[in-house]
């Protein structure tokens, strides 16, 4: 592939990365607004059964989402693969050989687990309100 295929197709999947960030941001800020601003009592089945299918879409957000970095970093060795010639006249190169994505994975696991833990929270622990009660 040539340097500027390589810097498209890195685009893209920059793209799709930042999308499943996005998708994965809106969906928690609706969900526990709901969950925290909404005191419905609910059988404690249909939680474990919200739960577990929570799990699952979770964990193939995140999968999707390591695939991607690591799609990213396939790119990068292949533009480096390319030479100092061609990489010598494009700073975008340049800047995505210089991104260091090794903190990236951790980053995404850790925050799907907090995520996980506050929707767990927010599902199974009852709110002032209905403590008072």
């Amino acid at each position: 592939m040539t340097l500027a295929e390589l810097i498209t197709l890195s685009t893209d999947i920059h793209t799709q990365l930042y999308e499943h960030w996005a998708i994965f941001i809106s969906l928690h800020l609706a969900l526990l607004g709901g969950l925290f601003a909404f005191d419905i009592e609910i059988k404690t089945s249909f939680k474990w059964g919200f739960l577990f299918f929570y799990g699952l879409f979770a964990s193939i957000n995140l999968l999707i989402s390591i695939n991607l970095l690591n799609q990213i970093d396939m790119i990068a060795f292949d533009i480096k693969a390319l030479g100092d010639q061609e990489l010598a006249n494009s700073h975008l190169a340049i800047y995505l050989l210089q991104q260091d994505l090794s903190y990236s994975k951790p980053i995404l696991v850790v925050t799907h687990l907090m995520m996980g833990l506050m929707v767990f929270i927010g599902i199974f622990v009852p709110s002032k309100r209905l403590r008072t009660q």
